[in-house]
């Protein structure tokens, strides 16, 4: 491990000294990455205790899977303890949440047209994007496209027309994305994400998306919908699975390796294969385990930063405006955000632009002209299977998504800001820093 830091520090040194990634300079880093840094997922039966969890994967910066993490047995102890041989993995589906705490809970869950939120995609623009003009079609507003940062709209609905809607949408799965008519969008671009149009509020204000009761899984073409709130929901809008001490507080060994205290957060995800959480990083040490389905990761490693296509794209929100015609339930539209000062002010976010799992596909070689570093990339696929729970490290890059409907929870811990790894990190994203305007 001592070898490895050494050799990559030695790397971004010479790059730093020419001021520029030359071929050469990227091959080297590339190669090193992928002999010294990446290397097989281990799998642990039971949690390690404090000290072999530093020295073989927090210090070195690494994932593993750690099985038998959480105990089918409640309790109220403030962290876990190691399993014995004779207790079973915690299991927890859909129907038994609703079944312990009532379908008549209201959460808030993202909603897309195709499962693709928080994600760079082409949006059309056009002249006149006004409410007036949305309900046109795209072929009338669409003059030229722009590549924007996309975020869900988010819904308030219960538990129950959550789980309606989620097995609603996986029926008419057989209605793929190139056939599902969105009223007013195009054919697919180029990443196979269908091109809605931008529209822009005629009072220049930004519209509250966080509805209730919009949507319904009797819709021709329902959307797709995903728990995934990110704000510690689990001990927020879920309090009352939490109190049940299903779940433990925290984990000690992690807590000790970390150095950080208690979690900063526990979320629950809730979804199916038609999500899609794209490729980026979070700034948190992360445990996830899955109570029931399964879990696809792709991992890239932080260095990748250099190989991904980072950039900064202007951002926007999707929203759901009712059409005029009778036999369309709604439409869909995104909605640029406001700047502080004004709407006129665009906001950027910075973000992984290509899909990896498609970019890298068989059939999608011809990416490597849109996206000529993706190659150096070094994707690491991980299923995780309920019962088990991955060690995302801070800055590793992830796409996530689920092969069936899927219950996970996560951990997460603050990162150490004050180390060299954050640094060398932060040294490499900003050289690769371009705005997408």
């Amino acid at each position: 491990t001592t070898y490895a830091s050494a050799r990559i520090l030695t790397i971004i040194r010479h790059m730093m000294a020419t001021f520029s990634a030359d071929e050469d300079a990227l091959n080297t880093l590339s190669d090193d990455v992928g002999g010294l840094w990446c290397r097989p997922i281990a799998v642990l039966e039971y949690p390690p205790d404090s000290f072999k969890f530093l020295r073989e994967f927090v210090h070195p910066n690494v994932p593993c899977i750690i099985r038998n993490a959480l105990s089918n047995s409640p309790t109220n102890l403030n962290d876990t303890v190691l399993l014995d041989k004779k207790r079973t993995p915690l299991l927890l589906t859909l129907d038994e949440i609703i079944d312990q705490v009532g379908g008549e809970i209201i959460i808030t869950v993202d909603v897309t047209p195709d499962g693709h939120g928080d994600c760079v995609r082409p949006v059309a623009t056009g002249e006149d994007q006004s409410d007036d003009a949305v309900d046109s079609t795209l072929s009338q507003v669409q003059n030229s496209t722009r590549r924007m940062f996309v975020k869900p709209y988010e819904e308030r609905m219960s538990l129950d027309d959550f789980r309606d809607m989620l097995r609603a949408d996986r029926y008419s799965k057989q209605h793929d994305n190139k056939n599902i008519n969105h009223n007013n969008s195009s054919t697919l671009d180029d990443d196979d994400l269908t091109i809605f149009p931008l529209s822009r509020n005629r009072n220049g204000d930004q519209e509250n998306t966080q509805q209730t009761n919009t949507s319904s899984a009797n819709e021709t073409n329902p959307p797709i919908v995903y728990y995934s709130r990110q704000n510690d929901c689990l001990r927020t809008e879920l309090t009352q699975l939490f109190s049940s001490n299903i779940f433990p507080k925290s984990f000690t060994f992690a807590e000790e390796a970390f150095g950080t205290g208690p979690p900063d957060a526990i979320n629950i995800w809730i979804g199916n294969e038609r999500s899609v959480s794209s490729m980026h990083k979070d700034h948190y040490e992360n445990l996830f385990y899955v109570c029931s389905g399964q879990k696809e990761f792709i991992l890239c490693p932080p260095a990748d930063v250099l190989f991904l296509h980072e950039g900064e794209f202007p951002s926007g929100k999707f929203n759901r405006k009712p059409s005029n015609a009778p036999t369309d339930d709604s439409i869909w539209v995104v909605e640029l955000d406001c700047g502080e000062d004004s709407c006129e002010d665009e906001v950027y976010t910075k973000w992984i632009e290509p899909d990896i799992k498609t970019s890298l596909s068989s059939d999608r070689r011809n990416d490597s002209a849109r996206y000529p570093l993706l190659s150096r990339a070094h994707p690491i696929k991980v299923l995780l299977s309920e019962g088990e729970m991955l060690y995302l490290p801070s800055l590793w890059y992830h796409r996530v998504t689920q092969t069936c409907e899927t219950v996970g929870v996560n951990y997460w811990f603050d990162m150490k800001f004050d180390s060299p790894h954050w640094c060398y990190f932060n040294l490499l994203q900003n050289m690769k820093s371009s705005k997408q305007r």
